[in-house]
Parts: structure tokens; sequence; C-alpha cells
């Protein structure tokens, strides 16, 4: 299974549905927090909900090879990363992420996002990693910014949260991107 250390106490590891309970409990403690950009924080509930995410993780990893990885902190989970299904015929993907309130502003995400991206490309041979956000979110697109993502535009009213339309900024990075970035 994946795992990879990122130092300092920190590491990501495949999310299993053995992580559920766990999972669960950090949604619960950060729900306000994660849910002022991600739907799911919301309406994730219960174990069975926590175990059904968790699933369709495994089966991203089954599938494309992309594995949903959990962020440990001193052995506790702080937050995650997921991917989308990836589009074979341009070798694309979609890549999200949240941290929990009390794990933020420590560059967590940065090493962990990195960490992801050079698998994503180096063994799974991608050639495109999509990110989006919220326009609003200044954390999560400034985050874009420090890995090297470049600014793709706006979609307008491409999601929904809280029962209304929003638009995202739309980040991109190409595999030539990540062979020429300075983030590594």
């Amino acid at each position: 299974m994946f795992s990879y250390t990122l130092g300092e106490g920190a590491e990501l590891r495949i999310l299993e549905v053995r992580h559920a309970s766990e999972f669960l409990a950090f949604v619960e403690t950060n729900r306000d927090y994660l849910g002022a950009w991600l739907e799911w924080a919301h309406t994730m509930n219960t174990l069975e909900q926590a175990e059904n995410f968790i699933q369709r993780g495994l089966k991203r990893y089954i599938e494309d090879g992309l594995p949903w990885v959990g962020i440990w902190l001193e052995q506790r989970l702080v937050g995650g990363i997921l991917f989308f299904p990836v589009e074979k015929n341009i070798q694309a993907t979609m890549i999200g992420y949240w941290l929990g309130q009390k794990a933020a502003g420590r560059g967590l995400m940065n090493k962990a996002v990195t960490a992801m991206l050079h698998f994503v490309f180096t063994e799974l041979k991608l050639n495109r990693v999509e990110l989006q956000a919220h326009v609003d979110n200044t954390r999560s697109r400034a985050a874009a910014e420090r890995l090297g993502f470049l600014f793709e535009g706006i979609q307008r009213d491409i999601w929904k949260h809280k029962g209304e339309f929003v638009d995202h900024a739309v980040y991109a990075m190409l595999a030539r991107d990540w062979s020429n970035t300075s983030v590594r």
C-alpha cells in the first residue's frame, strides 16, 4: 500500500476503511472549518458515510492507481488528498485536498501535495493535474500558486455549495511544468 514520510512527524498513508471512525472524528472536529469550502464536510455524519467515502478512494486506487491519502501528523489524522478519475485519453486528473484547522499554516499541505505530484508525474506518467478552488478560498489558491500550478481562469457556476452555484478558480500543472518547477 502507498505510504510516504514527509518528515517532522508527518506522513501520507492510503485511506483504508479501518480509518473510517478516525476520519469521521476528524470531519466532526473540523466540520465548520472544512465546510466553508467542502460540501461533504456537512453531509458526512455517520460511520457508514465515512466508509463509503473511503471506499470510493480505494476504488479509484484500483482503477487508476491514484491513492486517496490521509495526512497524519504525530500519528493523528489532520488532512487528506484525493484524486478524481483519470481522463485516460489526455492523461489528466484533478486533485483535491483538505487540512484541519489546527494543522494549517505549517507548510504541511505543500509537502503532501508535492509528494503526490511527484507520484502522479513520475510513477503514473500523467500529463496534467488540475486543481479547482472556490474563488474566495484564498488559502487554497495561495497553496496552488506556491506549488507552481498555473492559473487558467474562472469557471462560473461550476459547483454547488450550500445550495448555491459558485465560481471556481482553475489551476493546472503539466508534466513539463513539474519537471521545471523549483518547488520539489
